[in-house]
């Protein structure tokens, strides 16, 4: 396992790469200089002796050994031993709305830029506990599973947005038990799913998909976002802003609505929270996460990293070194004067 102790040097590529760019800008515009002056005929007698090839060659060898500095200064370290680690916390699926109403500007940017932020808070704070994503609109899907690995979970979740399932609707019921199913453990705790979405047009068995919930020892917290009194559906064709319109052209509005999300999170034994009308509300959620009881967490993760920039470093030095004593002349045995 390989990682970097210092990858905020990284800029130090972009500056081998500004190096490429004038070393061939100057390689042409010296070319261009010469021919001006001299005429290509006479600018091959005047430069008999000088020879390009190795002109060339010393040039890649300063770029590999600035290469090689570069993979240095970043701080490469190889992880040798891979070891068990055992940590205390609880899994959590977050059930996020992905249906066309949550580009609705009622909440700033939109629902569903708003509610990725908060959600990417959530997760930035979470310590030891095993997170996974469940995205969902007119069907569900399991677009992280459980994992510890936090930065991963992110990366998927910066990648939803309303266009990443193409049936529209809000199958709430449906994402519950996708949930159900990312779970895995038989344990009748220790489980937590959190729901955002704006609650409208659910579809499916409520009551039934939450009983199965509570059968299955998994709390169920929902966050609401949007505001009551609503606002239209922005919709994007080809590069154009517009609006939802229903059959008889007239704009939709989409507005939050709570009794659902309220009856899930309640008859779970969670809580419901309506994101705009309260602060920190994954905040208040987690709060009662780390009140519950935690089960023990395994994972494999490498140890005892050992720094290696001095091998890199060492070729850099070496190529240097090489590229100072090879002459830019060609040695020619006779030459007739």
């Amino acid at each position: 396992m390989i990682k970097f102790s210092d990858p905020g040097y990284v800029w130090f590529f972009a500056v081998v790469a500004l190096f490429v760019a004038l070393v061939l800008y100057s390689r042409w515009r010296k070319n261009q200089d010469i021919n001006l002056f001299a005429g290509k005929k006479l600018s091959r007698k005047i430069l008999d002796d000088f020879s390009p090839d190795l002109k060339h060659f010393k040039e890649y060898l300063l770029l590999g050994s600035l290469l090689f500095f570069g993979i240095a200064l970043i701080g490469p370290q190889v992880g040798k031993k891979l070891t068990e680690v055992k940590r205390k916390g609880i899994d959590i699926i977050i059930a996020l709305d992905t249906s066309i109403s949550m580009n609705a500007e009622d909440v700033k940017p939109n629902r569903l830029m708003r509610a990725k932020y908060e959600t990417g808070k959530f997760i930035d704070g979470l310590r030891g506990d095993r997170v996974g994503l469940v995205t969902f609109a007119g069907t569900s899907y399991l677009q992280c599973p459980l994992t510890l690995d936090y930065s991963a979970v992110k990366l998927f979740l910066d990648a939803m947005d309303t266009g990443v399932i193409g049936t529209q609707g809000t199958a709430i019921a449906d994402a519950i038990g996708t949930s159900l199913k990312a779970f895995k453990s038989e344990e009748k705790k220790h489980k937590v799913l959190v729901i955002v979405s704006d609650g409208e047009d659910h579809e499916g068995d409520i009551p039934s998909i939450a009983e199965e919930a509570v059968n299955e020892g998994v709390i169920i917290f929902s966050v609401g976002i949007g505001t009551l009194s609503g606002a239209p559906i922005h919709v994007y064709d080809k590069g154009e802003i517009g609006f939802k319109r229903d059959r008889g052209g007239r704009v939709v509005t989409t507005a939050l609505e709570e009794f659902t999300l309220r009856q899930i999170a309640s008859s779970t034994g969670g809580k419901y929270y309506n994101m705009e009308a309260e602060s920190d509300v994954f905040g208040k959620i987690y709060k009662q996460i780390l009140g519950m009881e935690k089960k023990e967490i395994r994972s494999h993760e490498y140890s005892d990293y050992n720094t290696r920039y001095q091998i890199f470093l060492a070729i850099g030095l070496a190529l240097m070194i090489v590229e100072i004593f090879i002459p830019e002349k060609a040695h020619h045995r006779n030459q007739e004067i």
